[in-house]
């Protein structure tokens, strides 16, 4: 194997950091597009909620309706 010059390790060293430095990066991206996902899984969860709800209190103003019109 042939020896290794302090040029060859130099240029080995900044190749090796500017791949952590893309890594670093890439990451970054994946974390954020990963919190942006969830966030807009809870609106979606939370607009779901609000519409269950509205059904049910209309249900329950229907039903009410219902049973003072039988009396």
């Amino acid at each position: 194997m042939a020896a290794q010059t302090k040029a060859d390790r130099q240029a080995a060293a900044k190749k090796a950091a500017a791949t952590r430095q893309r890594n670093e990066a890439r990451s970054a991206l994946d974390q954020a597009t990963s919190r942006a996902k969830g966030a807009v899984t809870g609106l979606g969860n939370a607009g779901k909620l609000v519409g269950t709800a509205a059904l049910k209190a209309g249900k329950s103003v229907a039903n009410l309706a219902a049973a003072a019109t039988k009396r």
